[in-house]
């Protein structure tokens, strides 16, 4: 593929990476990538993790005659703002200003501009389209409800792994009541972060983005999806522990386009294929396991297909 660098503003200036196919007869089609949560650059790399996945995903539509525009969100990489101050309303601004950017491109067919989003992406996605009016959206590793309730299904996975767990290790967790003091302290925090008005509050030596955390706890993403009437891909593996895999269904349900929702088996929230057992205990050994690993091609061959029908 052939890329280049591109720059749009919304209050701040980002920064991202245009990817062509080499070879396609007139304007291709082209996807623009909405980011998951954290500090991700254009890549979906943040410092600690090297993901890869949207570079990865730019190669893969390139090979199928698909351009994409993927960028460093607010406050990582090479763009501009202040991480830990960006609320949810400024990610999805800024998703609105992208789209917008890669309509302009001369190269690209500018009625054929889908979105894909990743993570929180597909949480920003609803009130994006209802701005932008895609051409189709795919979803990956979504949750077709409230971000809050996302993590404390992830905190719920944690207490039924702990009390089910064998052996001197579960035993000695039980016994510190790790499971329960975990959510407690979830829900303690996520109440403070919804009554407060900071931007950013301070836990010890811990900077926590409320700001972002509150526009998300309170968007409510109903009445968004039912506004879709694009066609729709949704893709979650059943190796997913950070979403509810059955979501799925759920955002066929809601939108009001021709949707399709697959769970590829063995699929976790990095898109690649997990051979271990879930374990959110042993998921940052897992998920460093993942990193070496192409992304998953079930997933892959879903998207192709869909692509082929939708896209191309």
């Amino acid at each position: 593929m052939k890329e280049r660098d591109i720059q749009f503003k919304t209050d701040i200036t980002l920064k991202g990476t245009v990817s062509l196919p080499e070879k396609f007869e007139g304007k291709p089609p082209l996807v623009v990538i909405l980011h998951g949560s954290g500090p991700v650059d254009r890549d979906a790399n943040v410092k600690q993790m090297k993901m890869n996945a949207y570079k990865m995903l730019a190669e893969f539509f390139a090979s199928i005659g698909v351009a994409v525009l993927r960028y460093d969100k607010r406050g990582a990489g090479e763009s501009g703002g202040d991480f830990y101050e960006t609320g949810m309303l400024d990610l999805v601004s800024d998703g609105v200003a992208a789209v917008k950017a890669a309509r302009e491109l001369p190269e690209i067919d500018s009625d054929r501009i889908f979105l894909l989003g990743h993570s929180e992406g597909c949480s920003l996605i609803p009130p994006i389209n209802k701005q932008v009016n895609a051409a189709g959206i795919i979803l990956l590793a979504g949750q077709a409800d409230n971000v809050r309730k996302a993590s404390e299904f992830q905190t719920k996975q944690l207490e039924e792994e702990v009390t089910e767990m064998k052996g001197f290790i579960g035993m000695l967790l039980r016994a510190l009541k790790v499971h329960k003091t975990t959510a407690s302290k979830q829900k303690k925090l996520f109440d403070e972060m919804v009554e407060s008005d900071e931007t950013v509050m301070k836990k010890g030596l811990t900077k926590i983005n409320a700001k972002w955390a509150r526009e998300h706890f309170q968007y409510e993403m109903e009445e968004d999806l039912a506004a879709i009437t694009c066609p729709v891909l949704a893709i979650t593996g059943n190796k997913d522990v950070q979403v509810e895999p059955n979501h799925v269904h759920l955002f066929a349900e809601k939108v009001n386009g021709p949707a399709e929702g697959y769970n590829v088996r063995d699929m976790n929230h990095l898109l690649r294929d997990q051979e271990e057992p879930v374990s959110m205990i042993k998921l940052k050994s897992i998920y460093k396991e993942s990193l070496t690993k192409p992304l998953s091609p079930e997933m892959l061959s879903i998207i192709k297909k869909w692509a082929e029908k939708y896209i191309l």
